[in-house]
């Protein structure tokens, strides 16, 4: 019985080397493609949708930034990683006076993205090299997080109906 076992396991073992073996030799021989990437010169895109770093929306017709200070963004945040002021104007709206946002703490999970009813944050997919010498420049404030919004390209089809429409004056 246990002579049986024995060669049961040597066949056993050479089969899973062949197996071994065969998937080796068709990376070696190249039958499958090659899924290297040659990063930094080449970079895939990210998705649209990937939760790479955060940024302030700045408005730039209005020169401003899209926050109104309501905190909704530093309360949904589960590590506390927002602090933000802000104050009254003369006319009655809130205005952001100061943002900090502690990357070295923060975990990417989008809740104070979508906590913010004003449409002030946002993920920019384009940046996802997160690396940094000094841990002091995870720090960031509202100037070093500032994102302009890139102008939306209108459709033909829109551009057209736009011009078809005479404008009716008032009588």
């Amino acid at each position: 019985m246990g002579i049986f076992k024995y060669f049961k396991d040597i066949l056993s073992g050479l089969w899973n080397l062949l197996v071994g073996l065969t998937v080796t030799s068709k990376y070696f021989l190249n039958f499958k493609a090659v899924t290297t990437q040659q990063y930094p010169e080449e970079r895939l895109p990210l998705p649209a949708r990937s939760r790479s770093m955060i940024k302030l929306i700045y408005d730039g017709e209005k020169d401003q930034f899209n926050c109104v200070a309501c905190l909704m963004c530093a309360k949904a945040c589960p590590n506390s990683c927002i602090k933000l002021e802000g104050v009254r104007q003369p006319d009655g709206k809130r205005r952001m006076t100061t943002f900090k946002l502690d990357f070295s703490t923060c975990i990417f999970c989008g809740y104070c993205v979508e906590a913010c009813g004003f449409d002030a944050l946002t993920f920019v997919s384009e940046e996802y090299e997160n690396a940094v010498y000094r841990r002091g420049s995870l720090l960031q404030d509202e100037h070093a997080m500032k994102w302009i919004r890139p102008p939306q390209p209108v459709a033909p089809e829109a551009q057209k109906n736009e011009t078809a429409t005479p404008a009716v004056a008032g009588a």
